[in-house]
C-alpha cells in the first residue's frame, strides 16, 4: 500500500518536472539569435577613429554652459556672501556689549576651544603615526562641529534679539 503512495507521489513530481522542462525549452527556442543582436549593436556604433589622423574641428565639441551651470555658479558665489554675513553675525554675537550671551554658551565655547587646542595631549592613542593623527583630526572635527552647533544656536538667539530691538 505504501509502495503505491510513493509511486504516485514520484509520478506527480516527475510530471511537474517534465512540464517545467518543456516550458523552459519553448522559452529558449523563442529567444532571438545572439548573432543578430550583435550585428544590430555594431550597426548602431559610430565608425572607429583612426588614431594616426589629426582630429578635425568638427570632432571637437566646445562646452556651452547651460542655465543650470550658470545658476549653480551664482549660488556658489552667493554662498560666499552668506558665509561672510554669518561670520559678521558671529562676531557681533560675541562682542556686542548690549547682548548678554548665556553663561552656559560661554562656558561650553571656552571648554570646547580648550579641548580642541589641547586634544593632542589628552586624547588617547594620539601618537605620531598615521592612525593617531587621523584619530586626533576626527575628534577635533567632532568637537568643532559641537562648537559650531552651540555658536549657531546662540547666533539665532542674537538675531531674534536684534529683530525685537
Amino acid at each position: 500500500m505504501s509502495d503505491i503512495a510513493i509511486d504516485s507521489a514520484t509520478d506527480s513530481r516527475l510530471a511537474e518536472l517534465e512540464r517545467r522542462v518543456e516550458t523552459l525549452e519553448t522559452k529558449v527556442a523563442a529567444l532571438p539569435d545572439a548573432k543578430q543582436i550583435e550585428d544590430r549593436v555594431k550597426a548602431s556604433l559610430p565608425p572607429p577613429v583612426d588614431p594616426t589622423q589629426p582630429p578635425s574641428f568638427k570632432d571637437i565639441a566646445l562646452p556651452i554652459p547651460n542655465v543650470d551651470t550658470i545658476v549653480a555658479t551664482a549660488k556658489t558665489t552667493w554662498t560666499l556672501f552668506a558665509m561672510f554675513n554669518e561670520l559678521k553675525m558671529l562676531f557681533w554675537t560675541l562682542f556686542d556689549r548690549r547682548y548678554h550671551m548665556a553663561w552656559l554658551t560661554r562656558i561650553i565655547t571656552i571648554a570646547l576651544l580648550v579641548l580642541i587646542l589641547t586634544s593632542q595631549w589628552w586624547l588617547p592613542l594620539a601618537f605620531d603615526n598615521v592612525i593617531g593623527r587621523t584619530w586626533l583630526k576626527v575628534v577635533d572635527l567632532l568637537l568643532g562641529f559641537l562648537l559650531f552647533f552651540v555658536l549657531h544656536f546662540e547666533m539665532r538667539r542674537y538675531q531674534e534679539w536684534r529683530s525685537k530691538r
